[in-house]
């Protein structure tokens, strides 16, 4: 008895594991501008991306028969200024396109590209240039919406 008892439990347990996953490479693909073959954007995509597939209750594996990469295409700062008088408006939008590729087992199963954006809004009666530097919030923003449509794209 307390061998099938053992036996049921072992089996149990088997069947509530949650499906494992492998974060495999985050390439840099950009070829022009600022970012372009930056490591710290690849590294700081594989950090929210660890962060969403948790958050979607998968368990990451370094042994895991699934695998995720993700390249990085695309990312820029598209800028509008709106100036009447000494009233300002100034929009920055953050756009970023990534393709990830599911593998099962090292083979291609799926393969996805997603495109997430965020905007800074900021409003003034003065005119105060801060030089068109990169709004770090704005990035987290726009990295974890991509990351998020990529995750959800791939039906892990």
């Amino acid at each position: 008895m307390r061998l099938l008892l053992f036996l049921l439990s072992f089996l149990f347990t088997n069947l509530i594991i949650g499906q494992e996953v492998k974060i495999g490479a985050v390439e840099n693909k950009i070829e022009i501008g600022d970012l372009a073959g930056n490591r710290d954007l690849a590294f700081g995509v594989t950090n929210v991306l660890e962060e969403v597939i948790q958050d979607a209750g998968y368990f990451l594996n370094p042994n895991s028969n699934l695998e995720i990469t993700v390249d990085i295409l695309f990312f820029d700062v598209k800028k509008s200024n709106l100036q009447i008088a000494v009233y300002s408006k100034k929009t920055d939008t953050y756009m970023i396109a990534a393709r990830a590729t599911l593998y099962k087992d090292g083979k291609k199963k799926k393969k996805v590209t997603a495109t997430g954006e965020a905007k800074s809004i900021s409003t003034a009666t003065l005119l105060v240039d801060e030089g068109g530097k990169f709004s770090q919030a704005s990035v987290s923003t726009a990295i974890k919406k991509v990351v998020e449509e990529l995750v959800e794209k791939l039906k892990i």
